[in-house]
């Protein structure tokens, strides 16, 4: 059990990571209007992290539910 619980731990850390990426580019487009190209080209790399994050989001629940179905119950 203890590679599922590493798991679900990678999972939660990486989703406090998104939300708080998520955030960052809430705040940033917020603050855009009239901004430079300067500040546009860091929301769009801020989407491309968010992205990334997403995708690897997506991999460890898969990781999680493939050892969960794999561990044995005894």
């Amino acid at each position: 059990m203890t590679e599922f619980d590493e798991l679900i731990q990678q999972q939660l850390k990486l989703a406090d990571q998104m939300i708080y990426t998520r955030e960052e580019i809430q705040k940033l487009e917020a603050t855009l209007s009239g901004a430079d190209e300067a500040m546009k080209t860091i929301i769009v790399e801020k989407k491309e992290r968010l992205l990334h994050l997403e995708e690897e989001f997506e991999r460890l629940i898969e990781n999680v539910i493939s050892t969960f179905e794999n561990t044995p119950i005894y």
